[in-house]
This record gives C-alpha cells, structure tokens and sequence, in this order.
C-alpha cells in the first residue's frame, strides 16, 4: 500500500482508512498503522492518544477531505427548506463513499470493538446536522404539523440511514439517483408543510 507524501497526521489516517476498509477495525493494530504509514506507534499513540481516537479522527478526516463537511456548511447557506433538501441530497451522494468503512465501523459498534466509537461519532454528527437543518424549517414556519424538531431530525436520521441505503442499492438493485431522488421527495413531502403561493 502506498499512501501519497501528505504530513504525517494526515499519512496516518490516510493509512488507517485504507486498512480498515481491507480488513476491518478488529484485524488492525496501531502497530501495523504505524508501519504501514512509516512512523513509530508511539507517534500514532502522540497523535491520537488512544486506537478509538484513531479511528474517530480517521472518519472525521474523511468526512472534510472528500468534501463533504463543506456541502453540509453550504446547505445551511440557503433558504431552510432548500438547505434541508441540499442536506439530504448531500448524505444521500456521500453514502455510497464511505459506506465499505461506515459499514466495518457500524459492525464495530454491534459488537463492542473500539471502532464503535467512531460509528457514534459520526452518526451523531449526522444526526445534529440534520437537527440544525430541522430547527431552520421550524423557525421559519415550514415543519409540518404533528412533527417536533426532534422528532423530525430522527425520522430523517433514520430514514436516510446506510441501512436503507444498503438493501434498496445495493440489494434490490435501485440506482443511487432513484433512492437518493426518492428519499428526498418521501422525506420533504413529510416533514414540510407546502411552500406558500408567491403573489
């Protein structure tokens, strides 16, 4: 494997990602990290304290290097119901990415490996995105009856989830513009009351 001359921090959680993506958080040692990405594992353990920390910053590190963190900041720049659907238009394209490591660090959390805490991290993150984009709407006056700020941002949460993503994809065989046009829709017809009649 090699991994492109960046600074050391960024070799490090270039070098960690692609491990885990090969053979999953549990068959990977900071040690084996370390030498892949020609450092000593105490420099591993310098910059991240700890294998969970690793991991954390591995996915956080993915998140702002394929641009995502950016899309998400940008969505907030629009109108709330704009910036809402621009949110989940944005997860849905960055889905199919990360999911072969989103996927090993979900099985982490299940069954209690320290990639779990990465899983958590994220998806929290996630979650309070959408929050954000949810609490706009409502300020704004457009989050539909019967619906609360939080309520609306775990029915978003869950229904864009990589699960869903994963049987309908990769499963039943849609294309990923069908599910990502498709839950939008299904998820904005829901959760927004309709736009008032321009005069």
């Amino acid at each position: 494997m090699t991994i492109p001359n960046t600074d050391t921090r960024s070799r490090i959680l270039e070098t960690a990602l692609a491990l885990i993506r090969e053979r999953g958080t549990n068959a990977v040692t900071v040690a084996e990290i370390a030498a892949a990405a020609g450092v000593s594992r105490q420099l591993v353990y310098f910059h991240f304290d700890n294998r969970a920390g690793l991991f954390v910053a591995m996915a956080r590190h993915q998140d702002r290097r394929s641009g995502f963190v950016e899309r998400v900041a940008a969505s907030r720049s629009l109108p709330p119901a704009e910036g809402l659907e621009e949110l989940v238009r944005v997860w849905c394209e960055y889905v199919p990415e990360i999911l072969p490591v989103a996927r090993v660090l979900e099985a982490a959390a299940i069954t209690g490996e320290e990639g779990g805490d990465a899983w958590r991290d994220r998806m929290g993150d996630l979650r309070e995105a959408f929050r954000i984009a949810v609490d706009l709407v409502d300020r704004d006056g457009r989050l539909a009856e019967g619906w609360t700020v939080e309520t609306a941002t775990d029915w978003i949460w869950a229904r864009s989830h990589l699960t869903t993503w994963q049987h309908l994809v990769g499963e039943r065989g849609w294309s990923p513009d069908d599910y990502k046009e498709r839950s939008t829709r299904s998820i904005l017809t829901e959760i927004l009351t309709p736009a008032p009649a321009s005069s």
